[in-house]
């Protein structure tokens, strides 16, 4: 099949997986004394103590849109963020992730939730719309500790672009169908989630729902299920995404690795991580059907076009880049479920100062400096006086995006003393490409490793958590820099 803009479909799509990969190993040494699970192979995915939701979206929108041309960005009119672990009820979470990508104000951003199935409801919308659109879906599933849940979710998000430019996978045709159908629940003031017995839900649930789900797809695309190649569906039961298959005829179809042994299922991205990874094996003119249950289900049909060829997800470095992790007390210390001593350093409260936060957005959530016309000379924050080597100019500056332009470690502490939800406390002077110093936070498990003349990348991560009301801030911190990333940064600078 031949590229076609004019096509309805995917035109990018990127991924993120936290770095930590907890062992299941590690996980049934620590509670299967009072839960004895049946399978500890593998690892599941631990965001780090300064990522959640909202900053696993932005990363994998950041990776979804390095794909796109730069002018797409300014052409997206629709955000739609999906989660079922929300970071906010209130205020809107996809607003934080709209302010870090410095999408258009006139695009519209709104939150979708409920059920895994939500970032592939938030997909099938997008495809049935007008305009570019961004569908971003992330979550950090929480289960009771000891849990089988607790062992097979994993966290993680996924981004993909609707329209824009040459549809890498084109629409063919898709459906929804909706059920009250419950079988994982949570009170919106409880902080786990229960699952219901497997059996029924694979048996009344996952074989009722998903093949007619799949059949309506089919007839509405004038496919038959022989017309499929590759089959995605989520589910933490083994062998349900065959049961599935077989009940719906895709006799042909090859079913998509769940990476419950790499990563775990990421709740309500899992699809799309899932569909990134099987877009690394398809060849162009193979279609592949996508679907999910969760009170009801949906069917997506997409088509490979030749803009595939050459394309890379991502996944394959994503999975191969993890850090084992063995220590399972690292999961409710992070997620904030087990109370812990802080020390003196670690009581002094996070005061919000919500009208600074808006005055000042596009500099602490889009990371955007300025820059000198006549000097060249970047500052961060922007500021109405100019400073170069010559003196203070009163200049206005420009609008200087820093977020992807990485940087250079200049000075680096790995302090014991200071507080942290990880020691040691990490930070140092970066030399951003392109000008510019800025004392940064280091994060990610191996900061410390940190040196100077290190190339850095930057990631959008939390900064400050408020205990006494949940609130919490968020800016830019530096990570090491992937091999392909420095010598990136090595050309542009």
């Amino acid at each position: 099949m031949g590229e076609d803009a004019t096509v309805t479909g995917i035109t990018a799509i990127g991924i993120h997986l936290p770095r930590l990969r907890l062992s299941r190993a590690g996980m049934a040494a620590a509670m299967d004394w009072l839960s004895p699970r049946s399978d500890a192979r593998g690892a599941r995915t631990l965001a780090f103590w300064d990522e959640d939701g909202i900053t696993m979206g932005v990363a994998a929108a950041r990776a979804c849109l390095a794909h796109a041309p730069e002018a797409t960005r300014g052409e997206i009119r629709a955000l739609s963020f999906a989660t079922t672990t929300p970071v906010f009820a209130e205020p809107q979470n996809a607003s934080l992730v709209h302010a870090a990508l410095r999408l258009p104000a006139e695009s519209i951003a709104q939150d979708s939730g409920g059920t895994l199935r939500c970032g592939l409801i938030a997909l099938h919308m997008a495809l049935e719309g007008t305009g570019p659109t961004l569908v971003v879906a992330a979550d950090s599933p929480v289960s009771p500790a000891g849990s089988i849940a607790e062992s097979r979710f994993g966290d993680g998000a996924a981004a993909v672009l609707v329209g824009g430019g040459p549809a890498l996978l084109a629409y063919r045709g898709g459906a929804s169908l909706t059920a009250p159908f419950i079988e994982r629940y949570r009170a919106a003031d409880r902080a786990l989630a229960t699952d219901w017995e497997e059996r029924w839900v694979r048996e009344e649930g996952f074989l009722s729902l998903v093949p007619r789900a799949i059949a309506d797809a089919l007839a509405g695309a004038g496919l038959v299920p022989q017309d499929i190649q590759h089959f995605v569906l989520p589910s933490v039961i083994p062998g349900c995404a065959k049961a599935v298959a077989q009940a719906a005829g895709l006799s042909k179809a090859r079913l998509a690795e769940n990476l419950d042994i790499e990563c775990g299922d990421t709740g309500a991205a899992h699809a799309l991580v899932m569909l990134a990874r099987a877009m690394e094996q398809m060849q162009p003119g193979e279609r592949v059907l996508v679907a999910q249950f969760g009170q009801g289900a949906t069917a997506l049909i997409l088509e490979a076009t030749d803009a595939l060829a050459g394309f890379d997800p991502g996944v394959a470095a994503a999975l191969a880049g993890g850090i084992a992790e063995a220590n399972y007390l690292k999961l409710p210390i992070f997620r904030g479920l087990l109370a812990w001593e802080r020390g003196l350093r670690g009581r002094l409260p996070v005061n919000e100062a919500l009208t600074t936060a808006y005055r000042n957005a596009e500099a602490l959530l889009g990371f955007v400096g300025g820059r000198s016309p006549q000097t060249g000379h970047v500052q961060f924050p922007a500021s109405h006086i100019a400073v170069a080597e010559s003196g203070f100019h009163a200049q206005a500056q420009e609008p200087w995006p820093l977020a992807d332009r990485g940087g250079t470690v200049a000075t680096a502490t790995a302090d014991r003393l200071a507080f942290s939800r990880s020691p040691p406390n990490c930070y140092g002077l970066v030399d951003i490409a392109g000008g510019g110093r800025l004392m940064m936070d280091f994060t990610d498990p191996e900061a410390a490793r940190l040196a100077p003349g290190d190339k850095v990348h930057f990631v959008f991560r939390i900064k400050d958590l408020d205990e006494r009301t949940g609130y919490r801030r968020y800016f830019w911190k530096a990570v090491a820099a992937a091999a392909p990333i420095a010598a990136a940064q090595e050309k542009g600078a």
